[in-house]
């Protein structure tokens, strides 16, 4: 089904056109993603083509509903995401040349264009499924090979943060200063803020809870997350200790595209992109980490969260030391105690991940349609059909959090 692109659309695919030697072209466009795949945006995949040549595209667009803009905050995250490929990562990548800094962090698309018009944002990037990448399987944990690979990206990007701030803080001070707060923060209205968390708390836990009902210890300890995450956000979260480095912020597994060398065994992947970069902020190290190993870890994953704590922090450690810098100016026992903090709010964000991870696709709020009607956050507030799979995995998280005693400091 062919997609119509609007006028600012197409003004940037003939720019792209003409930026890579098309003259006369003929012009492919398609949905790119299922209902529950992308949240924020739409997805278009473009070809341009000619009988010489293609190129093969993604275009992706903030929705222009009046409702949906008006309950999300689609163009400062529009435009924040926009920033970071234009400026962050054109800066990171250029301070790793200037160390020569060997496997360097570039897990991310190259993007071809930008539009910033109120009302019409959208980018184009390159479409790396047409090269062999693939999305992991949403429904299923992640393996010890592809959750390692994610770490250890992880763990490159921050260290680049760390460094630039002790190399060049007036840089890193530039870069940063308009991503200190989430985009979906209003930095000027703490009231409404604290209101619209406290919505988006009551509604991943209502599901969450049913997961162990039967069991009295663990749904007190869950009452004690409650608790936790409040005072979490009102007070952790803005304190200066945990904005250190620039965090991917959006950790789910469809935003990690991974490729094989031998497409016949996804035991382990040989390369990694990271998309949606919507949420970036800055934050703790800890942030991204907890975020994605709660959401994607088996249970002996979690039963074995030291190798992967340390598997990330050799990988920061030495990534740093290329730069010249000692680890020690973010040692591991720091590491460790924003690890302890964080651990709750990658419970809270898991809890709604999981969710739709383990939704079909017609099970999938719609985020569109639920803004005409009221508050995004009741959108959460549906169960997956495969609530079995669903109970399992919050089941695991908890106990694996309860054992390592994460909630209680």
């Amino acid at each position: 089904m062919s997609v119509k692109l609007t006028e600012e659309q197409n003004k940037l695919i003939e720019k792209i056109a003409k930026d890579n030697g098309f003259s006369d072209y003929e012009l492919i466009t398609n949905p790119g993603s299922e209902k529950g795949d992308n949240f924020l945006g739409i997805l278009t995949t473009v070809t341009i083509k000619n009988e010489d040549k293609r190129l093969e595209l993604i275009l992706k667009a903030a929705h222009q509903s009046e409702a949906f803009r008006k309950a999300a905050p689609l163009r400062v995250a529009y435009i924040r995401e926009i920033f970071i490929y234009e400026h962050i990562f054109e800066e990171f990548k250029k301070f790793q040349e200037e160390y020569n800094i060997p496997n360097p962090f570039d897990s991310y698309v190259k993007m071809y264009a930008a539009s910033t018009l109120d009302g019409h944002e959208c980018f184009v990037m390159e479409n790396l499924k047409v090269e062999g990448f693939k999305l992991w399987d949403k429904k299923v944990p992640m393996n010890a090979g592809h959750i390692s690979k994610v770490i250890k990206e992880y763990a490159k990007f921050h260290a680049i943060s760390i460094a630039l701030k002790h190399k060049h803080p007036e840089i890193f001070k530039e870069l940063t200063k308009d991503i200190t707060d989430a985009a979906f923060q209003d930095g000027n209205n703490d009231e409404e803020n604290k209101v619209k968390f406290e919505s988006f708390i009551k509604a991943v836990c209502s599901t969450a809870s049913k997961a162990f009902e039967d069991d009295p210890v663990l749904t007190g300890y869950f009452k004690e997350f409650e608790s936790a995450i409040y005072n979490f956000v009102a007070t952790d979260f803005k304190d200066p200790e945990y904005k250190q480095v620039i965090v991917h912020g959006d950790c789910w597994c469809n935003n990690f595209l991974f490729k094989y060398d031998d497409n016949n065994n996804s035991i382990q992947p040989s390369l990694l992109r990271i998309i949606d970069w919507q949420i970036t902020m800055l934050s703790s190290p800890a942030y991204d980490f907890c975020y994605f190993f709660l959401a994607h870890s088996p249970k002996e994953i979690l039963d074995d969260y030291r190798t992967y704590l340390n598997l990330y922090y050799d990988t920061f450690s030495k990534h740093l030391q290329h730069f010249n810098c000692d680890p020690e100016e973010f040692s591991y026992s720091r590491m460790e105690k924003h690890v302890s903090k964080f651990m709750v709010f990658g419970l809270s964000t898991c809890l709604m991940v999981l969710k739709i991870m383990l939704a079909d696709s017609e099970e999938a709020p719609d985020f569109q349609k639920i803004s005409e009607n009221g508050d995004l956050m009741e959108g959460m507030n549906f169960e997956v059909g495969n609530m079995d799979a669903y109970k399992n995995r919050v089941k695991d998280i908890l106990i694996f959090l309860k054992d390592n005693n994460f909630l209680t400091n």
